[in-house]
């Protein structure tokens, strides 16, 4: 058995339809997310869905590199708070790996309801956090852009920048297996 369709098939497009998600598939996204595995089953995540009227104030929130994601019908909003997951001895706290799993987990849902879900760091968390009521105890840690593929040409892809439009046509963009995969010991590739 290979690679599983949805991971294999998810690619971080920045090309959009502005069509709005269907709620189903938000409603099966966000619920991939809670059943993301936690330290303790602690479940540290708070996913914030903007579809409706905090969608254009969290828009203004982003980067100019980002400016594509304003064409997104739906935006998920992932924040955690570290000192409610585990803190290990070591100075490990496990919140943000726990949320990274919540966010993978909603991003293969995504690519299987055959959306795009782009997680982008491109934003003003203050404004970002502003715009949804994320309390500030609260790391808004990425913002997760979900809506179907767009065309590569006309208005799907009017925001994008030539190297966007590059990386979008082009095959996915991957470092070796060997180069960040080691074999018993670090620096032994995998491969």
């Amino acid at each position: 058995m290979g690679l599983l369709k949805e991971i294999d098939g998810r690619r971080a497009f920045r090309a959009l339809k502005t069509t709005a998600v269907p709620s189903k598939a938000l409603d099966n996204i966000v619920k991939a997310g809670t059943y993301a595995p936690s330290c303790y089953n602690n479940q540290p995540w708070r996913v914030v869905v903007a579809t409706g009227a905090s969608l254009e104030a969290l828009k203004a929130s982003l980067s100019e590199g980002n400016v594509w994601a304003t064409r997104a019908p739906a935006i998920l909003a992932v924040t955690v708070k570290e000192c409610d997951d585990c803190r290990l001895e070591d100075g490990r706290d496990y919140a943000l790996f726990d949320a990274g799993l919540c966010a993978m987990n909603m991003m293969i849902q995504a690519t299987a309801e055959g959306l795009v879900a782009h997680p982008i760091a491109g934003y003003n968390p203050k404004k970002a956090k502003a715009a949804l009521g994320i309390p500030a105890d609260q790391i808004l840690i990425t913002l997760i852009i979900v809506a179907s593929k767009g065309e590569l040409e006309g208005e799907d892809a009017s925001l994008l920048k030539d190297w966007q439009l590059e990386r979008d046509r082009g095959d996915r963009q991957r470092k070796p297996v060997g180069e960040t995969a080691f074999r018993d010991t670090w620096g032994q590739a995998w491969v």
